[in-house]
């Protein structure tokens, strides 16, 4: 017992030397002091401990009542909760914080007319009279320079007894002893907090010291928001956006001057009031937070504008502790309210007003009306706010150019409160936002934080519905007043050869025409043949001003070779207007493309039915030219297959393009948007493009289709040259069995010896003519056949899966695969799907063998 008073003394004694200036009487006074209640506390400690678990039940109840009549969730939140801690071990005084918390609950809730940001702590000192409570046991542990915190502490009921009127005098005259530096500690910590450079502190403490710079902490952190908010600085963010984050920073640092200046007011009081520096650390810690938080605002925004700005704010907005995304929330409700006004002003009228480059979306200048939808406008991707996904910035930048093409292109002014009904929850928070962006800085904005407009439930709904009530009423008058669908189908039908009798009816027209070299054509003569061919056929119940655009137009080669009509023939539909949005420059170069091929495809197959016809006309006399049959009914069989493959081509064409086409007009009908409607035009042309192998990824494609087309022209032509010369000998024959009858009839001999030699000599030359022809048929097959395998080769190996249909549908009865050995590789169609069945079959066997098990 000796042993632990003594090393009670010696400590008592180190605490006296480092607390007081004068310790030894320090010491005397903290010895009658401790031995004064030694005795108190152990009549507290006896009756303490046998209630304890009596009072932590009945402060349970009272808990579990006080929620329950708020929320039975809440009540039930806080069993589980107390289970658990009743169950660890790390809290070891639980009713005295169960105790806390029912007093902190019971306190009286004060309200003020402005919510202070850096709540203020009453550094009053209490009386000399004050008398410590005999109840709590906390009390009883203050330490020196610690008293005034009991104005503070909850009013109970003090017990009976109480300490001698000796013991209050004693720790009165301790405080009195340190009250004069302990104040001046105190006024010099709260002009440091304000960024005032204080006298030396190397005379005091090394505790006050610590304190006395968690304090000044607050100086460096005020200076360097000053610094941002300085014009002068160069660090002040630009635009107007950086106007409203520096004007709210302002109500912040207007606040915390207020808090201060109330503190100081406090400190500067008489002998009766005053606070210690351990008071005002603590006071410091809510200010000492809310300007660290700032300052890393501060600093993240350093540089920024617009929607960069904003996004680095809402970085803060989804951090964990909630004053940090409360005091983000309330800076970015401040700064997007000019982001509001343009963005408002761009939806409703489709201007834009960024004086400072500091909006998402940007204008060009000198770009032609044309062109409007597609280069005037775009989306800054590095402006987007973080707030906003790309989905939305794409609507908004919609939403605004369609405004802008109906007051422009269109020349109809549309109504704001066509689609401003759709912007309700964007909208009704304007007025708000500019109340938060104000007062919210300086302490009200709560309800400025939870009607924020960037964080509006509806504001994606807002957007997606302006969005499309904007895109309809545009569709509206492009379907119309300007007759879209019309003009879409009509370039399927006429520049995409989906008209087929006023194709097949046009090509019977120009066949003499286009057999010319190009140098002797004329656009005028041939408008004239486009126009016989419209009236001839179904073309001409088209609305008229679809036939008004339909035109004729050459487009002759560049690199020096002669051509013929065929090659230089293409038909031209012209759009101009606000459908020149649709079908702009590069649209019509790529029709003009599809043209050039379905037209080369269409005339091969149109020349082999011409051939056909001649052969059908000529097969009737030549019943007594046997020697011909076997040559007709070998070039009739080539013909057939060559037509097969050609019709083949053209099938494969309309069906690959056919549900892309569907979709396209099924949207402007259902008048979507129309950046929907471009996309789907681009792709119903991709897909026509790579079935008729124009494509870029069919490039090799098209030379080898192109070999197989001109080989086919080539049969024509070998065609031709063998009608001729059959035609020729059976006119021969023909006159001979003519001169025979005049002769019989003149009664003179019916042939005489020179004609039947020279019968003989003409037949014989006509027999090597056939066996010529035979030759030259068979490398034709050859050369033919060899391109059309190399072509269901290269067709089978492509990557997309209906070329790969193509080159199935092309040798479904495996001709070309028995003629070739090429075609027996692993990687052709056939052997991919028979790969892709056995696959599929081995996966079933093996899902029913594990059901079974």
């Amino acid at each position: 017992m000796d042993i632990s008073a003594n090393k009670v003394a010696a400590l008592l004694q180190k605490l006296c030397v480092l607390l007081s200036s004068e310790p030894d009487g320090a010491y005397e006074i903290a010895s009658s002091y401790l031995s004064s209640i030694s005795d108190l506390l152990t009549a507290q400690s006896s009756s303490h401990f046998s209630c304890t678990v009596q009072d932590e039940r009945l402060l349970c109840q009272r808990i579990h009542s006080r929620l329950a009549s708020v929320s039975a969730k809440d009540a039930d939140k806080f069993n589980e909760s107390y289970a658990k801690l009743k169950n660890s071990f790390i809290l070891k005084q639980r009713v005295s914080v169960l105790s806390l918390l029912l007093a902190l609950s019971e306190a009286p809730q004060h309200s003020d007319s402005t919510q202070q940001l850096f709540p203020m702590p009453n550094l009053g000192v209490a009386n000399s009279t004050v008398g410590l409570s005999g109840t709590t046991s906390s009390t009883s542990k203050s330490t020196m320079g610690s008293v005034g915190w009991g104005s503070n502490l909850p009013k109970q009921q003090t017990s009976s007894q109480s300490l001698p009127s000796n013991n209050s005098n004693m720790v009165i005259a301790l405080q009195a002893s340190d009250r004069a530096s302990e104040r001046a500690c105190v006024r010099e910590a709260v002009l440091a907090a304000t960024g005032v450079k204080s006298r030396a502190a190397g005379g005091w403490p090394r505790p006050v010291c610590a304190l006395f710079a968690r304090v000044a902490h607050l100086g460096f952190l005020h200076d360097r928001l000053k610094e941002f908010i300085d014009p002068a600085s160069g660090l002040m963010p630009q635009g107007l956006m950086g106007e409203g984050l520096v004007a709210s920073i302002r109500d912040e640092l207007t606040e915390y001057y207020r808090s201060v200046a109330l503190l100081q007011s406090q400190v500067c009081e008489g002998d009766g009031g005053g606070g210690t520096l351990r008071r005002v650390c603590v006071w410091a810690q809510e200010p000492l937070h809310r300007l660290t938080w700032l300052a890393n605002i501060a600093h993240t925004v350093h540089h920024k504008k617009g929607g960069e700005l904003a996004s680095c704010v809402h970085r803060f907005v989804r951090h964990g502790d909630e004053r940090v995304a409360t005091l983000a929330r309330r800076l970015l409700t401040a700064l997007t309210y000019p982001l509001l006004l343009m963005l408002t002003r761009w939806l409703l009228h489709g201007e834009i007003d960024d004086p400072f480059n500091e909006f998402f979306i940007e204008s060009r200048s000198g770009v032609p009306i044309d062109r409007m939808w597609h280069d005037k406008y775009r989306v800054r991707e590095w402006m987007v706010p973080s707030f906003m996904t790309r989905e939305e910035a794409a609507q908004i930048l919609a939403t605004g150019k369609s405004v802008v093409f109906m007051r422009e292109a269109c020349a109809d002014e549309p109504e704001p409160a066509d689609h401003a009904h759709h912007l309700h929850d964007l909208l009704r928070p304007t007025s708000g936002s500019g109340e938060g962006g104000t007062a919210g800085g300086g302490g009200g904005g709560g309800g400025g934080e939870d009607g924020a407009w960037w964080a509006a439930a509806g504001l994606r709904a807002g957007v997606a519905g302006a969005h499309a009530a904007a895109s309809r009423r545009l569709l509206a008058a492009l379907s119309q007043h300007h007759h879209l669908l019309d003009h879409l189908a009509a370039h399927r039908r006429y520049l995409l050869l989906a008209q087929g009798d006023f194709v097949h009816h046009l090509m019977t027209l120009l066949q003499e025409e286009l057999n010319k070299p190009a140098s002797s054509l004329y656009v005028h003569n041939l408008t004239c043949t486009l126009e016989a061919a419209v009236r001839a056929t179904n073309a001409q119940f088209e609305p008229p001003h679809v036939l008004a655009r339909l035109h004729v137009n050459l487009y002759p080669n560049c690199d020096g070779r002669e051509d013929c009509g065929w090659d230089v023939f293409a038909l031209q539909y012209r759009v101009d207007g606000p459908l020149g949005t649709l079908f702009p420059a590069t649209c019509a170069a790529r029709y003009r493309a599809l043209f050039a091929q379905l037209w080369r495809v269409k005339r091969t197959e149109y020349c082999l039915h011409d051939a056909w016809r001649e052969h059908t006309i000529l097969q009737k006399s030549l019943k007594r030219m046997p020697e011909v049959w076997g040559l007709m009914r070998r070039v009739s069989c080539l013909r057939a297959e060559a037509l097969r493959l050609c019709g083949a081509l053209q099938e494969a064409s309309c069906v690959g393009a056919e549900p892309a086409w569907a979709e396209l007009l099924a949207a402007a009908a259902a008048r979507h948007d129309l950046d929907r409607l471009l996309r789907l035009h681009h792709y119903a042309l991709d897909r026509h493009s790579i079935h008729a192998m124009i494509h870029h990824t069919t490039q090799e494609l098209q030379s080898y289709l192109g070999n197989v087309l001109n080989e086919t022209l080539a049969l024509r032509s070998f065609e031709t040259t063998l009608h001729v010369g059959i035609r020729a000998e059976l006119e021969r024959r023909e006159s001979i069995e003519q001169k025979k009858a005049e002769n019989i009839a003149k009664g003179e001999y019916a042939f005489t010896s020179a004609d039947e030699a020279q019968d003989k000599e003409k037949r014989k030359i006509f027999c090597q003519f056939l066996a010529n022809r035979k030759a030259d048929l068979n490398v034709w097959a050859r050369t033919y056949r060899g391109h059309v395998t190399t072509l269901i080769l290269k067709l089978a190996l492509h990557a997309e899966v209906s070329l790969q249909t193509l080159a199935f549908r092309l040798d479904y009865s495996d001709f070309y695969k028995r003629g070739d050995a090429k075609l027996h590789e692993p990687l052709t169609y056939q052997h991919k799907r028979l790969s892709e069945i056995g696959l599929n079959l081995a996966k079933n066997k093996l899902i029913d063998r594990t059901k079974k098990k």
